[in-house]
């Protein structure tokens, strides 16, 4: 038993040896799937970017964020593949925390002037990336006022015909009406909050002026005027109290590119369109009557 136990070991070594061994797998290293970045997160400026030559790769980090997400995301560029094969993509973990440790350095090594660039302009980024939702804002909050105003003639004509009917004072539970005490503070409720909202809507349509007119296009056609204010000029003491009256009088219209106010001697001079000069020359000729008036009451 003995024999034949080493002869069936034998006759098995002899059979795996005719089975060639797998040296393929042991030499192939799959590339790590790295996903390319989100597009979105592309068509905006990179929050830092760094290159470093030793590695020969450049680095980007965004700090993004949204309804339900914060958080650093880095982006690198591989400068040792060639020129058609260079783009963007997501960092690899190795790669991820060695380019925030190369970030911390380097702003560590910046100076105080070049910090604070950098938080002006991340204010003005998002700044601009706000005023680019007014609109939608203004749409939705409009239909908010729409159903509260819907909601307010509602309540109203329902108390109304309660009162001029004298029924239905102590609700229906069979019509699903409430009490009238009940509808009543509804109805306040629902007209405090209209008047909230469309409070909000004012304060909304305001930015939205505000930034068309600091976006307006240069083709307007400005020309330019001058008018006599000497007596008003007198009653304000300082010329630059009387410019910025009547710059509150016409709000937007002076970061207009090419608009201009000042005063030359006795003079206004102002480069405008043509329909703000009439404005200003209507306030001007208002501010005269109002001192013509206060000078004539003083004398009485």
């Amino acid at each position: 038993m003995k024999h034949w136990g080493v002869v069936l070991a034998l006759g098995l070594a002899a059979l795996a040896g005719c089975f060639p061994q797998d040296t393929w797998s042991s030499r192939v290293e799959e590339a790590e799937y790295m996903p390319d970045p989100p597009e979105h997160l592309l068509r905006q400026p990179a929050d830092f970017k760094l290159y470093d030559p030793h590695v020969k790769k450049e680095f980007f980090l965004y700090f993004y964020q949204d309804e339900s997400v914060n958080e650093e995301i880095v982006t690198v560029i591989n400068h040792g593949l060639p020129e058609k094969e260079r783009r963007p993509r997501l960092a690899s973990r190795e790669e991820h925390d060695y380019a925030i440790a190369i970030f911390m350095e380097d702003w560590k090594a910046r100076g105080q002037n070049e910090k604070i660039r950098y938080f002006n302009e991340r204010y003005a980024q998002e700044v601009a990336r706000s005023n680019t939702l007014i609109d939608e804002k203004i749409v939705y909050k409009e239909h908010e006022i729409r159903e509260l105003d819907d909601k307010r003639i509602s309540l109203q004509a329902d108390i109304k015909s309660r009162e001029m009917t004298g029924t239905y004072a102590a609700g229906d539970d069979k019509f699903k009406l409430v009490e009238t005490a009940v509808a009543q503070r509804e109805l306040a409720k629902t007209e405090r909050l209209l008047l909230l909202q469309r409070g909000q809507l004012l304060i909304l349509q305001y930015l939205r002026d505000q930034r068309n007119a600091q976006y307006a296009r240069t083709a307007v056609l400005l020309v330019e005027n001058s008018m006599g204010v000497k007596d008003l000029l007198e009653s304000y003491g300082a010329p630059e109290r009387f410019i910025a009256d009547v710059k509150q009088n016409t709000p937007f219209a002076w970061d207009r590119p090419g608009a201009s106010i000042e005063i030359d001697g006795t003079d206004l001079v102002i480069k405008q369109t043509r329909d703000v000069i009439l404005k200003v020359r209507d306030f001007v000729e208002k501010l005269r009557s109002d001192l013509a008036a206060r000078k004539k009451a003083a004398q009485q």
